[in-house]
């Protein structure tokens, strides 16, 4: 077994301590200056096999699921709600 002394192991556990802090405070930084959204115009799609429900910035009348890979139509949404729901 490795001995070490006790102020050794207190200044090891400081030095994870802080590295860990630091890289959390690096990610935040860079995640933050990321971009949120792009602002483009974007559609909503829902798979009727699946119904797994995405956004597609695409202006094609068909596209692919990107969970099962089936091709679907675009969904017009009015007010939250959908359009053949009215």
């Amino acid at each position: 077994m490795i001995k070490i002394g006790y102020h050794i192991a207190v200044a090891i556990y400081f030095f994870i301590s802080i590295s860990i802090l630091a890289l959390w405070s690096l990610i935040e930084i860079k995640r933050k200056k990321e971009k949120k959204f792009i602002k483009e115009e974007s559609y909503l799609w829902e798979c009727p096999l699946c119904l797994f429900t995405y956004i597609n910035s695409s202006g094609q009348e068909i596209t692919q699921c990107p969970r099962c890979k089936s091709f679907n139509k675009k969904i017009r949404l009015v007010n939250n709600i959908k359009k053949g729901e009215l």
